[in-house]
């Protein structure tokens, strides 16, 4: 009887809390939050399972470029609504970013040993592109004032490593846009965001970069301008899908969702689930 009346109890403790939720707040925002959670939830848990099994034919175009463009929310909360592809902006970021010497080109340096003795096929590497994605938005500081935020995105293909090479181009890619008069407007701010799967275990700058930015409460940051203007951060796909369980880890927690369903998914089914939008 008293294990009967301790759960009664913890029930209408539940209860009670629940209804307390309820009163803050509308009973359908509440469902469409946890539904919004669960969808993405479940996109993280499918891309990682890319990331680690399919990764190397999953292809940036139009694979992850579909992926990336369904589920900006990836990179954090303020990505969440990456306004659509605006053709201007788009097209002169482009235009700049092929003046960054060898931003396309694969050595052999840009693979790990495991991946080549593994039957990696560089030639076919070779062939794909480099993810770039670019948009603009308006953005509020502080103070209420507005700006344009400028996001560009730059995903390196799965079966490459970071390293400083890559570092070197991003960098070369804000002193290229700090150079150009169209993009020279206070009110204009850049954040360039370097993505791939894993940083080689052989780089320095990269790791070096990072836990400098650690150290100064800003995780991911590699380089900014005097004034912030431009940003640069490194990211993995490891380091974004922890971002994510740790930001969400409370209500994660609580709801426990079984994840099960991944198991026999081809990497075409995932991808397909993941270009529809997770909100």
């Amino acid at each position: 009887m008293r294990t009967l009346f301790s759960v009664n109890k913890n029930v209408s403790s539940r209860l009670n809390k629940f209804s307390e939720q309820v009163k803050n707040s509308s009973l359908e925002n509440i469902i469409s939050t946890i539904e919004v959670l669960q969808k993405r939830e479940f996109a993280v848990h499918k891309l990682r399972e890319i990331m680690v099994k399919h990764y190397k034919e999953v292809l940036e175009t139009p694979d992850l470029q579909g992926i990336i463009e369904s589920n900006t929310w990836l990179f954090g909360n303020k990505y969440t609504m990456l306004g659509a592809e605006e053709d201007d902006f788009q097209k002169i970021s482009l235009n700049l970013r092929n003046h960054v010497k060898g931003i396309d080109s694969i050595d052999e340096g840009d693979f790990e040993s495991m991946d080549l003795e593994s039957g990696l096929d560089i030639e076919g590497v070779r062939r794909q592109v480099d993810l770039f994605l670019a948009r603009k938005n308006i953005g509020f500081n502080s103070r209420g004032e507005s700006y344009y935020q400028c996001t560009i995105i730059e995903i390196k293909r799965p079966a490459v490593a970071l390293n400083e090479k890559h570092l070197k181009q991003i960098r070369d890619y804000a002193r290229i846009i700090s150079e150009h008069s169209g993009f020279s407007m206070e009110k204009m701010r850049f954040e360039i965001i370097l993505v791939g799967r894993k940083i080689s275990d052989k780089d320095f700058d990269i790791n070096s970069a990072l836990e400098t930015a650690d150290a100064n409460n800003e995780p991911g940051l590699v380089f900014s301008t005097k004034n912030d203007r431009i940003k640069g951060y490194v990211k993995t796909w490891g380091t974004i899908f922890a971002e994510f369980d740790l930001a969400n880890h409370y209500l994660l927690e609580k709801l426990q969702t079984k994840r099960g369903f991944l198991e026999d998914k081809s990497s075409k089914q995932l991808v397909d689930e993941l270009q529809k939008p997770a909100e």
